[in-house]
């Protein structure tokens, strides 16, 4: 249960960003991070979205967990590396998304080429995926500079519908994927099928990897991008 509401946690600003790596396999280098948020008091933010919901705020939150996102990322420090931002779809459709990317670019302009924007995905949202002004908003959001990634892909059959549909920059398998995958010669033959079929065009990353010999593994079946607790726990960013 969230003991205060949400409006009340916006206002005061009443969280925090911690940042998870994503390596470069092929050159073995941080090419990004994700932003994950951490709220005192509360051990699944899940249940903090779910709130923001019911209260009608959902939008609100999500504009400013972005925002912050945004202006406490080192991107000066971090040359190159690119920030990794979850966003709901509804979010995207909202009609104060387009004014907010006009505001966050005018504020921070360096972040151009520095942002994917990752879509999360939800039940109480399936039905926005094939809405025609989302690709509509995402092909706006590429045009001032950003990039977009689809996740959890694998781990049901209405992801791989918006892979094709979307053709995301970044295509980020689901941990089911790289658990145990060094022993498991039917998740090596599914790895290898994504990776095929991203090839050049998207990119794929393999989240959750934790152990050595599977990350081993995942190099061998060369996939490009990985992301896990082996390779780094979300923390913040000095």
């Amino acid at each position: 249960m969230i003991p205060v509401s949400i409006r009340e946690i916006i206002d005061k600003r009443q969280f925090e960003h911690v940042y998870q790596p994503l390596w470069d396999l092929f050159n073995w280098s941080i090419f990004g991070y994700e932003s994950l948020l951490r709220v005192k008091g509360i051990n699944n933010v899940e249940h903090l979205f779910q709130k923001a919901r019911e209260e009608g705020c959902l939008y609100e939150l999500d504009f400013a967990l972005l925002e912050s996102s945004i202006f406490q990322f080192p991107f000066l420090e971090n040359k190159g590396r690119l920030l990794f931002l979850n966003v709901y779809p509804s979010t995207i459709l909202h009609h104060e998304f387009k004014p907010f990317l006009n505001r966050v670019i005018e504020r921070f302009p360096y972040i151009k080429n520095r942002i994917v924007f990752e879509l999360n995905e939800t039940k109480e949202e399936e039905d926005i995926w094939g809405d025609g002004e989302l690709k509509a908003r995402i092909k706006l959001m590429r045009e001032y500079g950003f990039y977009i990634a689809v996740d959890d892909v694998g781990k049901g059959t209405s992801a791989l519908q918006k892979i094709i549909e979307l053709q995301p920059d970044y295509v980020k398998l689901d941990r089911y994927y790289a658990q145990e995958l060094a022993a498991d010669e039917e998740k090596q033959k599914m790895v290898s099928l994504f990776l095929r079929y991203c090839d050049r065009q998207m990119a794929l990353v393999l989240e959750g990897i934790e152990k050595e010999v599977d990350l081993a593994q995942a190099k061998l079946l060369k996939v490009p991008a990985a992301q896990g607790y082996l390779l780094g726990k979300p923390d913040k960013l000095t």
